[in-house]
């Protein structure tokens, strides 16, 4: 076994330990999250308000996501040596700063808040890139060569009643750094609530009728909605159970607490 193997092996060693250790896997998120509202599928904004889990990460991608929380720490120190004031934690919570939307039912977490020169407060995103996309972002700007990053930005902004939004990019191939400020787009903000609410309201499509489509090939929620992935049985998870746009859910069937005729969720078929 090559190094390479080994250090895979490492990876699945430590998961099925942690496994074995909370005797339970780790519960999915039960919200929109801003991250993903750019998500072209409505299916999956259902899946992912419902806590279905998602597709088990490979080691490859673990540990690029391990790389993107270690370069949005190193930009922060970066921040951090110049003029700018950046306000890593909401005061209030000690947490990292957070906004909620349909009485919980859509969040978004944010980097930071930022301050101007005139005080004036604007949200902080910081992504990482490969050079590719570096250059994309550098030539044509995160709505056009990033769209759903765009669009996470501006739900927040929607959700936070902020007007802009810093958005820094860190290229990881030679360290250079590209930002833009992205102004409020209250026109986008209503499309993706438009969306939001026909998930809602139940009347969440796939976005493709074939499995092999690209779009699916990488989704999170592949396996759940391809593969028949078994969600827990739990009431979000039922097809009687409706999220209610205060941010609370109702079983049709009149189900309090626990579900008692539970039939696996399903969204409807592409149009």
């Amino acid at each position: 076994m090559n190094l390479a193997e080994l250090i895979d092996q490492a990876y699945d060693d430590e998961e099925n330990k942690q496994h074995e250790e909370n005797k339970h896997e780790e519960k999915p998120r039960a919200y929109i999250g801003a991250s993903g509202v750019g998500n072209p599928c409505d299916a999956y904004l259902a899946y992912c308000l419902r806590g279905f889990p998602n597709n088990k990460i490979g080691f490859k991608l673990r540990r690029i996501f391990r790389d993107g929380h270690r370069i949005e720490g190193d930009v922060l120190k970066d921040m951090s040596k110049t003029s700018i004031k950046v306000i890593e934690k909401d005061p209030y919570t000690h947490k990292q700063w957070a906004y909620y939307s349909y009485g919980g039912h859509a969040v978004g977490h944010a980097d930071g808040i930022v301050e101007d020169e005139n005080g004036n407060a604007m949200l902080l995103e910081i992504k990482s890139m490969n050079l590719a996309k570096f250059n994309e972002f550098e030539k044509y700007g995160v709505k056009y060569s990033h769209k759903n990053y765009y669009s996470q930005v501006q739900f927040m902004m929607g959700m936070s009643s902020m007007e802009e939004s810093l958005f820094i990019a860190y290229c990881k191939n030679n360290s250079k750094y590209h930002s833009q400020i992205i102004k409020y787009d209250e026109f986008h903000y209503n499309e993706l609530r438009t969306r939001i609410e026909n998930v809602l309201r139940g009347e969440a499509h796939k976005i493709s009728a074939d499995s092999t489509d690209w779009r699916c090939r990488g989704c999170f929620k592949r396996d759940v909605c391809w593969e028949e992935k078994q969600p827990k049985k739990e009431m979000r998870t039922c097809m009687n159970c409706q999220p209610k746009m205060d941010g609370k859910w109702e079983c049709t069937k009149g189900c309090q607490g626990e579900c008692q005729d539970w039939q696996l969720y399903q969204p409807l078929p592409k149009i």
